[in-house]
């Protein structure tokens, strides 16, 4: 406040650091450096005081006054290495006397008059700061000096600071992490040879898994024997997944989840992550740069491949995703009674997977790369989960759902302080969900002990978009999650709402398909990087317009399924016009990576966040929490209809779907002319041809022919008329 002078209570001795990255040409600064700031007087916090003085390049003392005590401490930093500057502020009492100490601590510390910035009484801020911004550039430009984010415990040694990192479970958590990760250099390699499990075996079997349910290539075939074909192959996949051994480096990561405490766990994952996301970054890196540099040459073109790309990154997720695959593979081989009960070898990664649930570290529903659920592997993590909850919490789900790179997994960490990973591009793949422990004093207000929090990939992704099965991929995996959900968040960029019709479509469509759908979720729509204010007002026209496209499709869709029910969108998902859409401004408030972040985000979307409270407590008397046992149930009977589901997903949206079954009706119709035309005039020529001795008319079969030509232009015009 101005003139308030207050003692400073919980920030006293603290250091805060912060960087400055160059973004263009206008920047002040040409280089990146790190900057850090000692809150409180340095004579209070000497030893923060010469911790940064040994660190840093320069140091910039802000001062009003300096006495003669401050001149004797300062005169020990005399042997150091590091340039000070004094920006000295105006107060005319002592003025003089603030001159001479610094003319004389001066040349102790090895600075000149050209280390000192002084403010005059009418010298205003702007001219100040170019002044001291003047300084920093000379700093730039002439010192050598750099420091390693690392190696910055070795100058801890004569000062008393408590190290974290020098905990027991600290090093022996990043120890364990470093004896996993040594043995990685080429990520793609280390995947194929050590994370064997989670590559062609599982896609394959992924692939025989559907077809069991769709029998889309079965042909002429009889169908016992088409099925009993694949569930061999389905079989002798999962024992060979069996019969690899467990890789050194998987098995390190299974015991160090299972032998460590509960804070080495967290400790050995936050390394693990560290450590990880350094390798594939840098693999990522090189492979961009090939990638450009191919992409420019015409005749290199054919030698881009974008699952490279894919196949680079690595993450916790895929050695959670190993051990899913071995514990899918030993429950199979279990159920075939080639092996015993008692010889389970990995009966104990479901309990370390639930306990990782419990901690909220993400886990991995769906997986993207196979399009695929570890049915077993979820069923068992989830089933280890209730027994340590006591098998009587009830959980609500929450669903986010867009296209790729609009902020979904920003939006969830924002909302909820949760930690998955986010980038520019499709980085989230498949789905994960994260389990949040609701207060015990707002459990009866909710209604629910947890919420389950699922972060999908972004729909409609370029990579995917020349695959045959592009949309069948976005199709299955946008009903399913809307079909776990109570509530879901379709979340867009701007205020465009036309990128994820198609896909509204369809999950509506789906939804009257199946069976199993006997709840509808709440779904609320998210615009961002909207900034202006009278957003909502100016696309009222725009919503409605939406929503009565998604009613006449709905409407469309009933009739093709046979519900005459069911009227509009919103007797399928509970949407309201007016309450349900959100605006929010862009997360920064200029051009990263100097950019703050914009307040407007955080205050609109914490609202969203009150809202969806008030959305789960209305809920109650609509559609009961779930238990987690009945929620395992439900994933289960969700991803049957799912997998059996072969019409409707393969089509970009109800439209083409309603002009395909208009055209396999009357494509039926024609066979059944035709056929009839055909049999009709055979039995005919068979009776000529019984009652005549003599040779068969030339009439007979120009006749033929004549009926031929007017089948033919019938059938032209009514597909004419169709499209």
């Amino acid at each position: 406040m101005e003139g308030g002078n207050l003692e400073r209570k919980i920030s006293e001795g603290v250091v805060e650091m912060s960087w400055y990255f160059p973004s263009n040409r206008s920047d002040v600064f040409p280089e990146p450096f790190t900057v850090t700031n000692l809150r409180g007087d340095l004579e209070s916090n000497w030893d923060q005081f010469t911790f940064l003085s040994k660190i840093s390049s320069a140091v910039f003392i802000f001062m009003e006054t300096i006495s003669e005590r401050e001149f004797q401490l300062l005169s020990k930093c005399s042997q150091s290495d590091t340039t000070f500057y004094f920006v000295v502020t105006p107060s005319k009492a002592i003025e003089e006397d603030t001159k001479s100490i610094l003319l004389r601590l001066l040349p102790v510390l090895n600075s000149g008059k050209e280390h000192v910035v002084s403010k005059s009484t009418s010298e205003n801020d702007s001219n100040f700061i170019k002044k001291i911004q003047q300084k920093f550039q000379n700093v730039l430009k002439k010192s050598s000096k750099n420091v390693i984010l690392g190696d910055v415990q070795k100058y801890f040694e004569t000062h008393n600071f408590v190290l974290n990192e020098n905990t027991q479970e600290c090093q022996r958590a990043r120890d364990l992490a470093s004896e996993i990760t040594q043995e990685i250099h080429d990520v793609e390699q280390y995947k194929r040879q050590t994370l064997k499990l989670q590559g062609d075996p599982w896609k394959q079997l992924s692939k025989i898994e559907k077809e069991l349910c769709r029998m889309k290539n079965q042909g002429e075939e009889n169908a016992e024997k088409y099925q009993s074909a694949l569930l061999n192959n389905c079989n002798n996949l999962h024992s060979e997944q069996y019969n690899n051994q467990t890789p050194k480096g998987i098995q390190m990561f299974t015991d160090a989840l299972t032998d460590l405490s509960q804070k080495e766990k967290q400790y050995f994952l936050k390394w693990m992550k560290f450590r990880l996301d350094a390798i594939a970054r840098n693999n990522l890196t090189e492979l961009q740069s090939t990638y450009k540099e191919k992409h420019t040459n015409i005749a290199n073109r054919k030698e881009l491949q974008d699952q490279k790309l894919s196949d680079s990154s690595l993450g916790i997720e895929h050695f959670l995703r190993e051990l899913a695959q071995f514990y899918e593979a030993e429950s199979s081989m279990i159920k075939q009674k080639q092996i015993e009960s008692h010889l389970k070898k990995f009966s104990k990664l479901p309990g370390i997977a639930a306990d990782l649930l419990l901690d909220g570290f993400p886990l991995e529903l769906i997986d993207g790369d196979a399009s695929n659920i570890p049915l077993q592997w979820i069923t068992d993590v989830l089933t280890d989960l209730d027994i340590k909850t006591g098998n009587k919490c009830k959980i609500r789900v929450i669903t986010v759902l867009g296209v790729q790179s609009t902020g979904k997994s920003t939006l969830l960490n924002t909302m909820f302080g949760l930690q998955f990973p986010v980038a520019s591009g499709r980085c989230t793949r498949g789905a994960f969900m994260t389990l949040l422990n609701v207060k015990e004093d707002f459990q009866e207000k909710l209604g629910c002990h947890f919420i389950l929090v699922i972060d999908t990939e972004g729909l409609k992704a370029p990579e995917l978009a020349s695959l045959e099965d592009s949309h069948e991929h976005d199709n299955e995996l946008a009903t399913l999650v809307v079909g776990l959900s109570d509530i879901t968040i379709v979340n867009m960029a701007m205020e465009n709402t036309t990128e994820m019709k198609d896909i509204l479509q369809i999950v509506v469509h789906a939804f009257l398909r199946m069976k199993e759908i006997g709840k509808k979720p709440n779904c609320q729509f998210v615009h961002q990087n909207v900034s202006d204010v009278s957003a909502p007002d100016k696309n009222m026209r725009d919503r409605k317009k939406l929503l009565e496209q998604l009613n006449e499709i709905t409407k469309m869709a009933a009739d093709m399924e046979k519900k005459k029910e069911i009227s509009g969108f919103t007797d399928v998902m509970k949407y309201d016009l007016e309450k349900d859409n959100w605006y929010i401004p862009g997360l920064w408030q200029g051009d990263p990576p100097m950019a703050p972040v914009n307040l407007g985000y955080s205050s609109n979307v914490h609202e969203l966040k009150m809202y969806l409270f008030e959305c789960i407590k209305l809920q109650e008397s609509v559609n009961q929490p779930h238990s987690i046992s009945d929620f395992i149930t439900w994933i289960e009977s969700l991803w049957r209809s799912v997998k059996h589901e072969k019409f409707i997903f393969s089509f970009r949206n109800s439209l083409v779907a309603k002009a395909y079954n208009k055209l396999s009706v009357q494509y039926s119709s024609w066979e059944w002319d035709f056929c009839k035309t055909i049999h009709n005039w055979v039995i005919s020529e068979e009776n000529n041809i019984s009652n005549q001795f003599e040779e068969i008319c030339e009439s007979n079969t120009e006749e033929l022919q004549r009926i031929l030509l007017e089948e033919e232009n019938k059938n032209d015009c009514i597909t004419r008329k169709i499209f």
